[in-house]
């Protein structure tokens, strides 16, 4: 319950903490629920600056945005074996080397989607008198008959709700820098193993090129460097931007308590976790977002036995 400009009581029936893609795409889909989206930041975040490509057009279908099928090129830069570029590919982006890691060994063709370049705005039109910008997230929680949809990373949430045993989360924070390049609508992704060049992965979109770093980085004439491995000459590059990235990279956490903390936010203050972050899922995709929201919705309606049944 809530004052209302009457001073009088009223219901609140939904809030989604964080006006991300993830909130953004709840909000759209749950639209007949009402929901008020809260946002700490005074404007749209669109933190997403890395590559934007869905392996199918459910979001595009759901949100009614037009995206562009198109062909991307995949292939690694080879430096040694196959077996030692997995390795030293994974040592780059999560500084372990790790065997869950695997790196295209040859060239190859896939399908995918490309949403446009306004896409936060499109997906964000007529959301705007819902969203709550500046909003401590936290003073909402007591609201008991409400029920929150939480986007937010999960350690975040984790303190907000002062969880005991906030497990070891690690991350990787790292850069992405972004061009413009003149006469190219090309799709491609090189991932680049090899620890010499400071850069993971180099990537176009249509005309935008966009190198990811799983690091700090400051320098812009590394994505000089990076664009002449998919032959791209220097001068054909333009309006150079550097983006940080807080959570380039998450690593997996012990799978119970990931589970455990999940439904304790449940359980005991009604809010579910959707997405990448929130529900601490590396290998999540935005394709994913979909399917998960319209399970929430269920589990809403159905209650908590039908979630645990779902696990």
């Amino acid at each position: 319950m809530a004052p209302n400009e009457f001073g009088e009581m009223e219901e609140i029936g939904m809030f989604i903490i964080g006006a991300g893609i993830s909130g953004l795409l709840a909000a759209r889909m749950l639209w007949h629920k009402e929901p008020i989206i809260l946002e700490k930041q005074p404007s749209l975040p669109n933190n997403h600056s890395a590559v934007l490509r869905f392996r199918s057009d459910v979001v595009a279908n759901v949100t009614g945005i037009e995206f562009k099928k198109v062909q991307v090129i995949k292939g690694s830069l080879r430096w040694r074996n196959p077996i030692a570029d997995a390795l030293s590919y994974a040592e780059k982006n999560t500084g372990k080397l790790r065997s869950d890691r695997s790196l295209p060994t040859s060239v190859s063709t896939v399908e995918r989607y490309i949403a446009p370049p306004d896409f936060i705005a499109q997906i964000a039109s007529g959301l705007e008198h819902k969203i709550n910008f500046g909003a401590d997230a936290h003073s909402y929680l007591w609201k008991e008959s409400s029920t929150f949809i939480s986007t937010i990373p999960m350690p975040d949430l984790m303190r907000m709700l002062d969880y005991p045993n906030i497990p070891d989360f690690q991350v990787v924070s790292g850069t992405n820098m972004i061009a413009t390049v003149s006469r190219c609508d090309a799709y491609v992704s090189l991932y680049v193993p090899n620890p010499f060049y400071h850069f993971s992965r180099v990537s176009l979109t249509g005309d935008e090129l966009i190198v990811e770093f799983p690091h700090e980085e400051t320098n812009p004439e590394m994505i000089y460097a990076a664009a002449g491995l998919v032959g791209i000459a220097r001068d054909r590059l333009s309006d150079v931007t550097i983006k940080p990235q807080k959570y380039a990279k998450i690593q997996p956490i012990d799978e119970r308590t990931r589970k455990t903390f999940i439904a304790y936010a449940t359980d005991k203050y009604n809010i579910y976790s959707l997405g990448r972050y929130a529900c601490w899922r590396p290998s999540l995709l935005l394709d994913d977002l979909v399917k998960d929201i319209r399970l929430i919705e269920r589990w809403m309606n159905d209650g908590a036995y039908a979630m645990r049944k779902q696990r």
